[in-house]
């Protein structure tokens, strides 16, 4: 077991020394430094901005294996960080339609900066932070082409890809996320970056939902940014979402909403997807996923893939 604390300790020290002189004059201090590197040892390592975030995906705690307490005290130590401000947490494979619950009342929130943008993350109350550092560098797209654009965000969660677009100076913005508590998040995410537009507009409401009524009002939009879960079943929501059985649909849907030259980013994260571009008669389909890797994930064992369409 120490062999194995002595080179998880080596890979962070090293990885962190990497990262931080590749990200810090980028203006980004949330970063990954170490992604189940050691096969053994199946964790996660981010850094956001002056706290350490791990999750812990072992499903069971084998004699050999490292306890929470020696993962944390190795972390603290390579990482020159207190041990108060390092928070870990065992995030254990769903099982069936299960998904993960909210672990936290605290509402404790942190700013961090990521390519000289701020957003505020929870630590404590959730899984996941509230920013996807996996997606930094679709982000860095959205905002490279958001001028003047009119762009819609679904699924949106807290709102950073709305962050970006409004950074690239997007005329308007429409944030869709059913719950109405992300969209406080989304809001106070871009008011925290002095956007407050008339035009940037957040909706509390089901992705289906939403898309029949623009369809209906012939909204159009030049980007559209569709990032699901692989799996809802809020109650909120009229029946179940599962992206393997719904992405044609919702996908054709959005093609309609598309001005011409626009543009749809679609991505998940769901390891078994299948796309099939044969279900669609006006779709340009490119695979960009290589391109939206950043340095601190691996190209080979890749967080999400992610794809560009546009109408043919």
């Amino acid at each position: 077991m120490n062999y194995i604390l002595k080179d998880f300790g080596k890979l962070l020290k090293q990885n962190h020394l990497s990262m931080r002189r590749y990200f810090t004059p980028l203006g980004t201090n949330s970063y990954r430094v170490y992604d189940k590197n050691i096969v053994s040892l199946s964790l996660t390592v981010d850094f956001y901005g002056a706290f350490v975030y791990i999750l812990d995906f072992r499903e069971g705690s084998e004699s050999n294996s490292p306890t929470s307490e020696e993962i944390i005290d190795t972390v603290s130590r390579m990482l020159y960080v207190k041990k108060e401000q390092v928070v870990y947490k065992n995030r254990k494979t769903r099982k069936g339609t299960t998904q993960h619950k909210k672990l936290d009342d605290s509402g404790d929130m942190i700013q961090v900066t990521e390519n000289g943008l701020s957003f505020l993350v929870n630590l404590h109350d959730y899984i996941d932070t509230g920013l996807f550092l996996d997606h930094r560098k679709t982000r860095e797209m959205v905002r490279d082409s958001a001028s003047n654009k009119k762009v819609l965000n679904l699924f949106a969660y807290t709102g950073s890809f709305s962050v970006y677009a409004a950074a690239g100076g997007a005329e308007s913005i429409d944030t869709v996320d059913l719950s109405g508590n992300y969209n406080r998040w989304a809001e106070q995410n871009l008011v925290l970056n002095g956007f407050i537009n008339p035009d940037y507009k957040f909706h509390s409401s089901d992705t289906a939902d939403f898309l029949v009524n623009a369809r209906n009002n012939w909204d159009r939009y030049d980007i559209i940014i569709v990032d699901p879960p692989t799996f809802s079943n809020s109650r909120k929501m009229d029946g179940v979402f599962d992206i393997q059985r719904d992405y044609v649909s919702l996908l054709k849907v959005c093609l309609d909403l598309l001005n011409k030259d626009g543009y749809i980013i679609f991505s998940t994260n769901y390891t078994q997807f299948h796309f099939d571009p044969s279900r669609f008669k006006n779709m340009e389909l490119k695979n960009i996923t290589h391109t939206t890797i950043d340095e601190d994930f691996s190209k080979k064992n890749k967080p999400h893939r992610c794809w560009l369409i546009e109408k043919k």
